[in-house]
């Protein structure tokens, strides 16, 4: 059997939503989506069992769910608008996303069981984005967009009252993400490097200490806890052309690289039981849900 035929075998029995042809190393990849349009924003509900993202494959954005090995795909919010950037509710059936139906993004909340949508009313003029809950699920933290322009940090309640502004500055605060206890934040900003490039860094609520977790020469950004607390997960641009994904410990040692792709791999995160990792990866010139098996290495390390 010559070369050309067993690459045709290889190629028919494991396909191209195994890994990318590119990775060599790092850990198997699985594609869950594969469409001529971009899916972003992947994360898993509490179980495991299903997972919500965005895509624009309709002509604009809107939330999708699907199960964990990609079937049943199934479009949640239907309008006409952008609804964006999904995040479940600790422990009900809930989605908090954004919106720009009021011409400017809102948040809302989506209760799955009764598909009733509701806007989150907050007192504060600007775009709010990239919102979660707080592990105890009465506090929202958010990113608002000043006048000037910059992304500031905020936390409201879950009823969107008594909004308290927690990291301001001039620079770009973005993708604000508590830990599994609701002491610190993860961050990433271009503050202190003159807008060059991003770095993660965490902020504890209580004594109000800001740690740089990652280097300033390397665009980081999208950090995520582990559920256990003990690792970070992130996309960083540092010995290839395109992000990656990386891990580390929560104090910011012991770096390490998980994907190893051609093109960008962004948006990170975590499965319940911290064995699997969701990505946002372009694949075939569209972005793509992709899962990553921690457990199941392509190579071993020297």
């Amino acid at each position: 059997m010559n070369i050309f035929k067993i690459i045709i075998i290889i190629i028919f029995l494991f396909g191209p939503s195994l890994k990318s042809a590119s990775q060599e190393f790092g850990f198997k990849e699985v594609q869950l989506t594969n469409s001529a349009s971009d899916n972003k924003y992947a994360s898993y509900n509490k179980s495991g069992s299903s997972i919500i993202f965005e895509s624009n494959r309709d002509g604009h954005w809107q939330i999708y769910m699907m199960s964990s090995k990609g079937e049943n795909v199934s479009r949640l919010v239907n309008s006409t608008y952008n609804d964006r950037r999904p995040t479940w509710h600790p422990y009900k059936n809930i989605i908090l996303f954004e919106s720009d139906r009021t011409g400017i993004f809102e948040l809302y909340k989506l209760e799955l069981e009764s598909h009733k949508i509701s806007r989150i009313n907050i007192p504060v003029y600007g775009n709010k984005t990239r919102a979660e809950y707080a592990p105890n699920g009465v506090q929202i933290l958010f990113n608002l967009e000043d006048v000037a322009g910059d992304f500031d940090v905020y936390l409201v309640s879950h009823k969107g009252k008594k909004p308290k502004k927690i990291i301001d500055d001039k620079f770009n605060n973005m993708y604000p993400h508590f830990s599994g206890r609701g002491d610190n934040i993860l961050y990433y900003s271009n503050k202190n490097n003159e807008g060059d490039s991003d770095v993660i860094y965490t902020y504890n609520i209580i004594t109000k200490e800001r740690y740089r977790l990652t280097y300033f020469k390397n665009n980081s950004s999208y950090g995520k806890y582990s559920n256990n607390r003990r690792r970070i997960v992130y996309s960083a641009l540092v010995e290839s052309e395109a992000s990656e994904i990386y891990i580390m410990q929560n104090d910011g040692r012991n770096k390490k690289r998980i994907t190893f792709n051609d093109e960008e791999d962004i948006q990170p995160s975590w499965s319940p039981h911290d064995i699997n990792l969701l990505i946002s990866g372009v694949r075939n010139g569209n972005y793509q849900i992709c899962k990553i098996l921690l457990k199941e290495p392509l190579e071993e390390e020297n």
